[in-house]
């Protein structure tokens, strides 16, 4: 990807950092965009010369206009762009889901991804086409018991990401989807603000297909190859990259007796198995630099 530009964020994310350095080491600039000032700077002035932190608050389009304005001013019109900003909210059934919380799902997770492509359409088109994939999630293939602002948020990310295909496809520029399934970083082994349990407690990977939760670089490698022209004819895309996690249901869909419905306390009470707690403990370690194009795992 030499003399690519890519735009990603959120670098306070693992699996984000893990997209950035693998971009950086197959040759493309990268833009580090994201609301994580002190992660974000720390990763530019490692990465050099072919790197630059901005400020974005993915749910402001002025924010957005910014971004793309000081992207272009240090490397030129944008080659990919991708939209990899989200938030997840407390576990809660929809009859307690507030609807202060039901917004900043959305507006991070759906309206974030819409501004980003609205932004970036412009310096696409005047670097001649280039590429968007929409970081997405299995809980848009199907439902997650206590999620419904984050499940809705990631089924609307799929129509918006076939809307934008079709319209942008002739002008060169590739629309795609990835649908992780559940990956081993804090998003997902640590509670979300106002839980007491992390998503990860609904779940044990022992029954899945792989028996194991992914790695930040799982997703890597497939957004490495939507972002090149290996993938030329793929537009309108979705990729799912999950364990076949869809033929095994939540352990209940129903919190246990005694769960604070309102705080989300519901949880998986038969415990995460050996499996989980080892990606529990993995997830909360730095991720490492990207080594090399043997792309081992960035944990």
């Amino acid at each position: 990807m030499a003399g690519q530009l890519v735009i990603d964020g959120e670098p306070g994310q693992f699996t984000a950092e893990c997209h950035i350095r693998a971009y950086h080491h197959e040759g493309a600039n990268v833009v580090i965009a994201g609301i994580s000032e002190d992660r974000g700077r720390a990763l530019d002035a490692e990465l050099g010369d072919r790197a630059l932190f901005v400020r974005l608050d993915v749910t402001d389009e002025d924010s957005w206009g910014a971004a793309i304005e000081a992207t272009e001013e240090r490397f030129g019109p944008l080659s990919v762009l991708v939209n990899n900003a989200g938030v997840q909210n407390p576990a809660a059934p929809v009859e307690s889901t507030h609807r202060r919380v039901w917004d900043r799902i959305l507006d991070t997770n759906l309206t974030g991804t819409f501004l980003g492509i609205k932004a970036a359409v412009p310096s696409l088109r005047r670097n001649g086409g280039g590429v968007i994939v929409n970081i997405a999630s299995t809980s848009g293939m199907g439902g997650t018991a206590f999620y419904a602002p984050y499940v809705a948020g990631k089924w609307a990310v799929r129509g918006l990401t076939k809307t934008a295909a079709l319209e942008l496809g002739r002008d060169g520029i590739r629309v795609n989807a990835i649908h992780p399934g559940v990956v081993a970083t804090p998003f997902i082994t640590e509670p979300a603000v106002g839980s007491a349990v992390p998503i990860s407690d609904f779940y044990t990977p022992e029954p899945f297909a792989i028996p194991r939760l992914g790695e930040p670089s799982d997703v890597t490698r497939a957004l490495l190859f939507l972002s090149s022209d290996e993938a030329s004819f793929a537009t309108g895309s979705e990729f799912v990259i999950a364990e076949a996690c869809f033929s095994v249901p939540p352990s209940s869909t129903r919190p246990p007796d005694g769960a604070r419905r309102r705080t989300g306390a519901a949880r998986h009470w038969t415990g995460p198995g050996p499996l989980l707690a080892r990606h529990r403990t993995r997830a909360t370690e730095a991720p490492s630099s990207y080594p090399s194009p043997a792309m081992p795992a960035c944990k």
